[in-house]
């Protein structure tokens, strides 16, 4: 048994890899948010990943402002939806190979497309 702090490094990828094909990490793992809720720089997650040979599928991703990073929100009412497919274009270009979402066809059609 690993502390999942530890199960989060490359060590411990490494070590997971030898049972599993991936991991489905909380989006804020591979890229965290600042204080005021913008995205900061992609961690070492996804790479970390890829050099044990795991997939690196995050979620939740959802169009309501309320779950959107600063970035992507399209006003104050945390009800309307924002740009659902700039976060992901910021996931992909982060290396991710997937991702868990609740709005399946805007996150097809983003993660189908070249980025702008």
């Amino acid at each position: 048994d690993m502390p999942y702090s530890q199960i989060a490094t490359a060590q411990g990828l490494k070590e997971l890899a030898s049972y599993i094909d991936g991991i489905g990490p909380s989006k804020d793992m591979v890229i965290p948010r600042n204080m005021l809720g913008k995205l900061k720089a992609p961690t070492s997650l996804v790479t970390d990943a890829h050099a044990a040979g795991l997939k690196v599928h995050p979620w939740t991703f959802r169009r309501e402002n309320v779950f959107l990073p600063l970035d992507f929100k399209s006003g104050v009412n945390p009800a309307k939806h924002g740009d659902l497919a700039g976060e992901i274009y910021a996931f992909k270009a982060a290396g991710i190979d997937g991702l868990f979402t609740d709005n399946t066809p805007e996150a097809a059609a983003a993660l189908n497309r070249p980025q702008p």
